[in-house]
């Protein structure tokens, strides 16, 4: 067939002038503009990893949703100068892209090698007066970052609004039993945001530890390690305070602290705390953390009955055991909003435990007194409250307190439209549970998100990302101790007695 015969066909004809394929060529040019500037202006990511290892933490991104962040007239300026060929660099690399997005224009990370750009290394150097011999993270919240940091120490210094921190901190190890470390976690999110955080305010704040009750003390902070990192964390210093002779509490206190005190406090030592809580202006705090094996403290259970929280001077127990529980099923009850994110959540509270009611003596006069009563920690319904010591425990119900009980609760007074002035206090019925080896994951964010809260900066509040490098199975009390009964004793006996099983058939 001839090359005009095939034009004059009339298919051809009809394809060629028909107006239809233009217009449907046209449109197809419109919606994939129209595709492409959607995505633009509506970004949205979606980590598709199973444990969400590339997602910033829901606390990151509250802070960097603050007002503290978003009304700053300058950006914060982060610095991440790793090596490229640094472990986990892709990882670290994405969440700060991620502090990127939620800062919406206010957190500006530069991303540099110090080894393949070492004229821009000498320039960061000599701007902060440090040396790139590890792989570091700067964090400037400074008005101007780009001028020289004056290290110095002066009251008007810039220094206190940046952070330096080594990448060596960004890993958290765990010893082996040969010696070597090997790496458990990665805690680059949390590092940045507290350093952030930091950063942004600069001074840090002051939470005073009262000493001389025992419990804890200058050469004893066993107890004070897990709240210290997370004071730490929302820039919050602990500092030891003795009641002793003095005439008022700080003026610059926080909040007060008391854990497991083991003699009680003296009549002026209690009017200490009662004019800090019921007297002084602005939001003052409390947390107290009750021992339950040191119950004579008259003066100190009595200021807190008279708040609306009554310690039982009880031991949790497990109905069908009848013996002090040591690992106890726990729950997050609905109550303060700054914690919905925890609602219903679980948890395992070690060691013992006493539990707490929650009751004002008079209505009336709570009503007044503006106090109000949140549960903060709640056991399941299977425990109870044994208030017989010295006798076999046995659940009776004319004397032991039937559950759910109440470990931990919260009183405010004040009223919550006015933050700025909303007393709080803190009650827990548990000190082993404060003990860094004892902390759960659920149970540091939720302790923190309580103090941020305390210390009347909620943006500050939520729960941590996935922080992993390895699987990690968290077992309680019972469960390990049925996969020893079955990896020691079980399975090596199913073993003997198929081994004898054989040899005696063969013998024969």
């Amino acid at each position: 067939m001839s090359n005009s015969d095939f034009k004059g066909h009339p298919e051809a004809r009809r394809v060629r002038r028909s107006p239809l394929a233009w217009i449907n060529l046209v449109l197809l040019v419109i919606i994939v503009i129209a595709c492409n500037y959607i995505s633009e202006r509506e970004y949205v990511r979606h980590d598709l990893t199973e444990d969400e290892r590339f997602t910033i933490s829901e606390r990151t991104i509250n802070t960097l949703s603050s007002e503290r962040v978003q009304s700053r007239e300058t950006p914060v300026r982060i610095i991440f100068a790793f090596k490229q060929s640094t472990p986990n660099y892709a990882r670290m690399r994405a969440l700060l892209e991620e502090y990127e997005r939620y800062g919406k224009g206010k957190i500006e990370v530069e991303y540099f090698d110090p080894i393949r750009q070492p004229n821009r290394a000498r320039e960061i150097s000599q701007i902060y007066n440090t040396q790139f011999k590890q792989d570091l993270c700067v964090i400037d919240a400074r008005p101007n970052p780009s001028e020289p940091l004056m290290t110095f120490s002066t009251e008007a210094s810039e220094s206190r609004h940046v952070r330096i921190c080594p990448g060596a901190t960004f890993i958290r190890y765990e010893v082996l039993p040969d010696g070597s470390r090997r790496a458990v976690a990665l805690m680059m999110d949390e590092v940045v945001c507290s350093s952030l955080t930091k950063a942004i305010e600069g001074d840090m704040r002051t939470m005073y530890v009262i000493e001389g009750k025992g419990g804890v003390s200058r050469d004893d902070t066993a107890l004070l390690e897990l709240l210290g990192q997370i004071n730490g964390s929302l820039n919050i210093g602990l500092k030891p305070l003795s009641l002793h002779n003095l005439s008022a509490i700080p003026e610059d206190a926080e909040g007060l602290l008391i854990v497991s005190p083991q003699t009680d406090f003296t009549e002026d030592e209690i009017n200490l705390l009662k004019d800090y809580w019921n007297n002084r202006g602005g939001r003052n705090s409390i947390f107290i953390a009750l021992n339950p094996l040191q119950t004579n403290l008259p003066h100190l259970y009595r200021f807190i009955r008279e708040q609306g929280i009554r310690p039982n001077a009880d031991n949790v127990m497990l109905r069908e055991s009848n013996r002090p529980q040591y690992d106890i099923s726990a729950v997050f009850p609905k109550s303060l909003n700054c914690a919905r994110s925890f609602w219903n959540g679980t948890t395992h509270v070690d060691g013992l435990t006493m539990s707490l009611s929650l009751e004002h003596g008079d209505e009336d006069l709570a009503a007044l007194r503006r106090l109000s009563i949140y549960p903060l920690l709640m056991t399941t319904p299977e425990y109870y409250g044994e208030t017989r010591t010295g006798r076999k425990a046995a659940f009776d119900p004319s004397e032991d307190i039937e559950g759910p009980l109440c470990i931990a609760a919260a009183v405010t007074k004040g009223r919550p439209q006015d933050p700025n002035n909303l007393n709080t206090l803190i009650v827990i019925g548990n000190t082993d549970m404060l003990k860094l080896e004892n902390a759960r994951a659920e149970q540091r964010d939720y302790l923190r998100t309580i103090w941020a809260w305390m210390s009347d900066r909620p943006e500050y509040a939520g729960k941590s990302s996935n922080q992993d490098l390895s699987i990690k199975i968290d077992l309680n009390r019972h469960s390990r101790s049925a996969i020893e009964f079955l990896t020691l004793i079980f399975m090596p006996g199913a073993a003997l007695l198929i081994a004898f099983f054989i040899w005696n058939t063969r013998r024969h």
